[in-house]
């Protein structure tokens, strides 16, 4: 008998103690923290309604045509084959290392093609100007580091 005494009231105390532990866990956690808004099917309704405009500016539009992109109009202009069209070109006779590495780095700065060679001590560049504003400002260039050039 004193066993099944014992047993009910060491039952009794766990029930008791899970019971206070449970209310203390509730009573600390903040009221702010679960509040949740069960009012998606607002949202629904709204992006059903974007869709159907945007539906409905497709039936008004004036076009033979609707794509659901954006529409992107490319011109290419092609040359003939045929026509053959000459870059000017500047030859630079027997430069030394000095004014070869001043126009080397002014071409590559403006990206104008050219090609070089050297024989013995004297290196030859070859450049192809561009038809525009630039090849004034590589022949302004050449002359302001005295270089000579011919125009082929």
């Amino acid at each position: 008998m004193k066993a099944k005494l014992l047993f009910g009231f060491l039952l009794i105390v766990i029930f008791a103690l899970s019971v206070y532990i449970l209310f203390f866990y509730y009573t600390s956690i903040p009221k702010d923290t679960f509040n949740i808004n069960h009012n998606e099917s607002a949202v629904e309704k709204n992006k059903i309604q974007g869709e159907t405009l945007w539906l409905q500016s497709l039936l008004t539009k004036s076009q033979n045509y609707s794509y659901p992109a954006t529409e992107i109009k490319i011109g290419v202009n092609f040359r003939s084959p045929n026509e053959k069209i000459n870059p000017t070109k500047l030859v630079i006779q027997h430069l030394d290392n000095y004014k070869f590495f001043c126009l080397n780095e002014v071409l590559k700065q403006e990206k104008i093609e050219f090609a070089y060679y050297q024989t013995g001590n004297s290196i030859d560049i070859v450049i192809f100007l561009p038809n525009d504003s630039r090849k004034k400002q590589i022949i302004e260039d050449l002359k302001h580091y005295e270089i000579q050039y011919k125009a082929q």
